[in-house]
């Protein structure tokens, strides 16, 4: 059952502010000393509107100057990001993209905005490839071999590992709150309900709008399926934190699913134990039970969070864009020769068993998902909030594999 609040369901329709680009920003000091010809690489971010995740970009500036200060730069030379902050509407996504073409980028990196659809017809005509992490529409999951690349898998990855992770524990009801919108919708309709129908399992999906959430309503509203599971299928790190403290507040005890929210750990403390985080890459609260090399880079990335005066943003999403952007610049350094977009993408074409930061070993080579040619992983890994705020994988292996089949409409 579909359903709405109606109390707070006006706000849905409030307009946007249209966003520009910031053509370089947080780019005038974090070059590290190094000389030549910067590497552009366009970087769309959705940090202003109703559903903003600001934490994205930060990443990505963080990382900009990790790359450049603490690993060389891109051969050398110094790699420069060309920030737009995106608002949610493909009009923006466009002057993102046009605004790609025009500063001559060898790629643009994708920190996971739902608009980035609107940008695909601009990138593809000027063969530019869109890189990223993960993505939040199909829209660039199906593009063909080539045009895109992810480096932790489609967007079916969230949606298959969320129901594959609660089926593993056995829960079978789960009521959860997503913002509300089209694409929400679609990737519902689409993703979930076929991978829950295939494992045998209820989702309630609760819509809810991008601003002025009532959070008492959403958990009251959750707590009357009487689910086995409650929590969230995608919110913002605010809407996460307001929810789950409504759900303990209302006398529920079970389990919470938080998706890629981490925030409210450090906020809820021992009521946060027991929540179900499905982030894509190790983070930062799984430090003490991840393998050294990742425990060095989860380091890595907090340093360099607080370089930039955002220590206080660390969070999965803004990790995401470090991760993917360290990624990136590593595939970059591999590059012979000019480095331009055709090159990019052969290299990105000849990626395998490359190891990732804070992530599985990915191959780029469209087999990985079958009809996402863009994925470049279909593993998942999942964690446990334990009482004092640390997270434990759910699987002591880390990541797992999961099985794309169970996505086929059942």
């Amino acid at each position: 059952m579909k359903r709405t609040l109606a109390a707070v369901a006006s706000a849905a329709a409030v307009a946007l502010a249209l966003a520009g680009c910031s053509s370089g920003e947080g780019s005038s000091d974090a070059s590290g000393g190094l000389t030549g010809e910067p590497v552009v690489v366009g970087v769309l971010a959705p940090m202003d509107g109703a559903t903003a995740y600001p934490q994205t970009g930060y990443g990505a500036q963080a990382a900009e100057r990790y790359v450049n200060e603490k690993l060389g730069g891109i051969n050398g030379r110094p790699l420069k990001i060309d920030l737009c902050a995106g608002d949610g509407s493909p009009e923006t996504a466009v002057n993102c993209a046009n605004q790609f073409v025009t500063e001559n980028v060898v790629a643009v990196f994708d920190a996971y905005d739902g608009s980035v659809g609107g940008a695909v017809p601009v990138l593809t005509a000027a063969k530019i490839p869109i890189i990223g992490e993960l993505g939040a529409t199909a829209v660039v999951d199906s593009l063909p071999w080539g045009q895109s690349f992810y480096f932790s898998g489609p967007l079916e990855t969230s949606a298959l590992g969320m129901v594959t992770i609660l089926d593993q524990i056995g829960k079978k009801n789960a009521s959860l709150a997503v913002t509300d919108g089209p694409p929400s919708h679609g990737y519902v309709d689409k993703l979930v309900m076929p991978a829950a129908k295939n494992l045998g399992m209820n989702v309630t999906p609760l819509y809810v709008p991008g601003n002025n959430m009532n959070f008492n309503v959403m958990a009251a509203t959750e707590l009357s399926t009487n689910p086995d599971v409650a929590g969230i299928i995608a919110l913002t790190e605010d809407g996460c934190t307001g929810l789950f403290k409504a759900l303990r507040a209302q006398g529920y005890d079970g389990t919470i699913f938080a998706g890629s929210c981490s925030q409210f750990i450090a906020e809820m403390k021992a009521d946060a134990a027991g929540a179900i985080v499905q982030p894509r890459v190790w983070v930062p609260a799984s430090k003490a039970n991840a393998p050294a090399e990742v425990q060095q880079q989860l380091d890595d990335f907090a340093t360099s969070m607080e370089e930039i005066d955002r220590g206080d943003q660390q969070s999965a999403r803004s990790l995401y864009s470090f991760a993917g952007m360290v990624n990136l610049a590593n595939v970059l350094k591999g590059v012979q020769g000019e480095i331009n977009p055709d090159t990019v993408t052969t290299a990105m074409k000849n990626v395998k068993d490359m190891p990732t930061f804070a992530g599985p070993k990915v191959t780029c080579d469209g087999q990985q998902w079958a009809n996402r040619p863009a994925s470049c992983s279909h593993e998942a890994i999942f964690f446990e909030v334990q009482p004092d705020g640390s997270m434990k994988p759910v699987d002591p292996n880390g990541f797992i594999a999961l099985d794309p089949s169970k996505m086929s409409a059942a």
